[in-house]
């Protein structure tokens, strides 16, 4: 088990962008969200708000007695520097929350203005929910100024859920070694010490790490580079399906702006029955999301990413024209 979590522990920091420790838990990615708002905000947090997800970060800071001050970005769009730079001005906050990838709404925030924005505010830390960038995106951790960063399996990863990611930066374990009520099962201090005598800091999902390790050989030999390259090119095949004319006609559109559209997850409007057209899409084999939360109703979600390829995508998107046919028949 120790040189299996010593392969692991080698391997992922790379899919993060950092030469800090990624600490492994057993759990869903909204712990590891608990787990940074209590080791890394003091009272005041600023949370940047894309999407549902956005919104749960929110929700997890005030459920942990911190004050929250929300930025919202209309739907489609992310929370720009400019507007983070504004209400940094204008505020007392110890600590700000972003989504990179915003599942709910396929929308990638600019991380790296984040950081530029918040460089000379040494006293508020930037805490990063990647759960679907992590494994299909460059996140940049150290480069962007980051400094918490978590994670999941089951997205990007292309894994069954179960394991939970989580970095920090010097400064962040700093402030969350300073921080009282930190918890234990979520506190990455112990985590740390647990990482240092090559283990994890409670009982390890063991089929899930013995996953995580294949995948990560895969992902060594697919090379960062070429798996980044794969999924701008699932992505941008979806993006050229969306805008095209025909596609248009039958109702169907791009949640998100041109400019903030995700690699790894596509939101697209449905003008029509958007839970028929799912339906239609299992009859022809293939599963995709539906919307989430308040988009539910008129929205489906294009997961591309993992380890699928544009050839899959071509053919879901063969299928989705099928599907729309016969919806509008």
């Amino acid at each position: 088990m120790r040189a299996l979590l010593a392969r692991v522990y080698a391997a992922l920091p790379p899919l993060f962008g950092t030469t800090n420790p990624v600490y492994v838990g057993s759990g869903a990615a909204t712990g590891m969200m608990e787990s940074a708002i209590r080791c890394g905000a003091r009272s005041r947090v600023l949370s940047l708000v894309s999407g549902a997800f956005g919104e749960r970060f929110a929700r997890i800071a005030e459920s942990c007695g911190r004050r929250v001050t929300r930025l919202v970005a209309a739907p489609g769009d992310t929370v720009s520097a400019g507007a983070l730079s504004d209400a940094l001005e204008h505020g007392d906050y110890d600590a700000v929350t972003a989504v990179h990838v915003e599942t709910s709404t396929g929308v990638r925030a600019d991380a790296a203005s984040y950081g530029r924005a918040l460089a000379g505010w040494d006293d508020v830390l930037l805490l990063v929910d990647a759960v679907s960038s992590v494994g299909g995106v460059e996140v940049g951790m150290d480069a962007t100024r980051m400094d918490i960063v978590l994670s999941a399996s089951q997205k990007a990863l292309a894994l069954p859920p179960g394991l939970s990611l989580i970095a920090c930066s010097p400064r962040a374990m700093a402030r969350a070694r300073a921080l009282p009520d930190r918890g234990m099962y979520l506190d990455v201090v112990r985590m740390d010490e647990y990482w240092r005598q090559g283990g994890t800091a409670g009982t390890p999902a063991i089929p899930q790490l013995f996953a995580l390790d294949a995948q990560l050989e895969a992902i060594a030999r697919e090379g960062l580079a070429k798996r980044f390259a794969r999924h701008r090119a699932m992505a941008a095949a979806v993006h050229e399906w969306a805008g095209s004319t025909a596609t248009r006609e039958r109702g169907i559109g791009m949640l998100a702006g041109e400019s903030v559209r995700a690699p790894t997850v596509s939101c697209l409007t449905v003008r029509g029955d958007a839970p028929r057209l799912l339906q239609l899409l299992r009859e022809r084999g293939f599963e995709v999301g539906a919307g989430y939360g308040e988009l539910a109703p008129d929205t489906i979600r294009i997961g591309h990413m993992g380890d699928h390829t544009v050839r899959e995508v071509r053919q879901l998107l063969h299928a989705l024209d099928d599907a729309l046919d016969e919806l509008a028949a």
